[in-house]
């Protein structure tokens, strides 16, 4: 019998919940698809060795529930550089369920919050280092704000916070969305 890790069960668990959502997804609703990059700047042990690095995200909400309440999953990867040119780079990367809200407006910005929870691995390469990884509960948290550029398009821009028991940033984002459906 396979004995099956916390992080296999946990990306189970995330990809049958968006499994879930897609299928009793109502035909009116819209989808969203994002996806953008931005800057990290890393914070407590992490930030005493990285300076400031880069990431980029992507992901899928569905509108579920109250008008505004989206849920969905989103992937990411980023990079920062050891301070002081050290020869090393820490990748963290991952997968994370999400849920946002968006306040409604009268105008085509839309502000938001959103948070998740889900797998981060943080990758350390380098001259001294073979590429060692470590795989841990992550989570994520923050806010922006959605600019309409048309009927299916606009524009975000947003600030997280990121987190595992290995590493911790907050990041500054920018990026695409497109609405599908509705």
């Amino acid at each position: 019998m396979v004995r099956r890790t916390l992080v296999q069960r946990l990306l189970f668990a995330i990809a049958a919940t968006v499994v879930a959502l897609f299928a009793a997804q109502q035909a009116q609703a819209q989808t969203n698809l994002y996806i953008g990059g931005g800057a990290t700047f890393p914070t407590s042990d992490m930030g005493d060795v990285t300076s400031t690095g880069w990431q980029i995200i992507g992901g899928v909400l569905f509108p579920v529930g109250p008008e505004g309440l989206s849920v969905g999953a989103e992937g990411f990867y980023g990079q920062n550089s050891g301070k002081d040119d050290a020869p090393f780079k820490i990748s963290p990367y991952g997968v994370m369920g999400i849920a946002s809200y968006g306040f409604s407006t009268s105008g085509s910005i839309t502000p938001y919050l959103f948070g998740g929870l889900g797998l981060m691995v943080t990758r350390v390469s380098g001259e001294l280092f073979e590429g060692s990884s470590e795989s841990s509960f992550g989570y994520q948290f923050g806010a922006g704000a959605d600019f309409a550029v048309g009927s299916t398009t606009s524009i975000f821009v947003e600030g997280r916070y990121m987190g595992s028991s290995d590493a911790k940033f907050f990041g500054i984002d920018a990026g695409l969305a497109f609405a599908l459906g509705g």
